[in-house]
């Protein structure tokens, strides 16, 4: 007869992570936990898909979503197992402006890093371990072009490497009918032009989108760990108060 598990005494073990200078923290990249904040949007854009995102189509299983990447390759999202339900891929760039752009995808001893694509200059430590880029020209269009498309209340995420600020730029129209934003948001100056993260907090704040929640937190991995990137959570403060009638360019 096999003997019972031992009791996890938490106390004890968040005493443990304190003297090690660290803490326990909920896991928020669960759909439970976005599910937590109310949210029911009709279309929810997922913009920098690279090989998918679960806790939104999780989170959301009735919502219409649209990938946009602008690497064919990410294409690969709509057949996995985790795939939404009602998926549709746009194989394009987004931006402030219709046009084309150099994407620049890193390779490392591991092969392909796409989730590291760029149309920025990587600036910090891990271009270092890069054993060769590959660029592409691609095409670029603006978010609210493709959202013309879907009707209803909108969820967005905003991966793209830096580049964030100019897909924003491009929404002005969608943002008015967006009830949260997950945005990763650079803490470091990790490419050359990047948007401070107050200047992404104000263009936000200006649609009606609060910082609400941080999801995901990663370390530079020297040293103290100083802060590199986070995933931020906006949504509006008063859901049913009207959308601001201009937001900033």
């Amino acid at each position: 007869m096999s003997a019972a598990p031992a009791k996890i005494d938490r106390a004890q073990v968040n005493r443990f992570l304190r003297r090690k200078g660290l803490a326990a923290n909920a896991d928020k990249s669960r759909a439970e936990h976005l599910q937590c904040f109310g949210l029911a949007p009709d279309v929810v854009f997922d913009v920098g898909v690279d090989t998918g995102t679960p806790l939104l189509y999780q989170a959301f299983p009735n919502a219409r979503f649209a990938l946009i990447d602008p690497r064919h390759e990410s294409r690969v999202a709509l057949t996995r197992a985790d795939a939404p339900r009602d998926a549709q891929f746009f194989e394009t760039a987004l931006g402030a402006t219709d046009g084309t752009l150099t994407l620049t995808i890193p390779h490392s001893a591991k092969g392909e890093q796409g989730a590291m694509a760029s149309l920025r200059q990587r600036t910090d430590r891990l271009s270092a371990k890069f054993t060769k880029t590959e660029t592409r020209q691609v095409p670029v269009t603006t978010l609210d072009a493709i959202a013309a498309q879907f009707p209803g209340r909108v969820g967005l995420k905003i991966d793209t490497e830096g580049f964030e600020d100019d897909v924003l730029q491009g929404a002005s129209q969608t943002l008015r009918r967006t009830d949260f934003v997950i945005l990763e948001m650079s803490l470091t100056q990790r490419f050359t032009g990047l948007t401070p993260p107050s200047h992404l907090i104000t263009r936000l704040a200006a649609a009606g989108l609060e910082f609400r929640d941080v999801l995901r937190m990663t370390g530079d991995g020297k040293g103290g760990g100083a802060p590199r990137l986070m995933d931020v959570l906006f949504t509006r403060w008063q859901p049913d108060a009207p959308a601001p009638t201009t937001v900033l360019n």
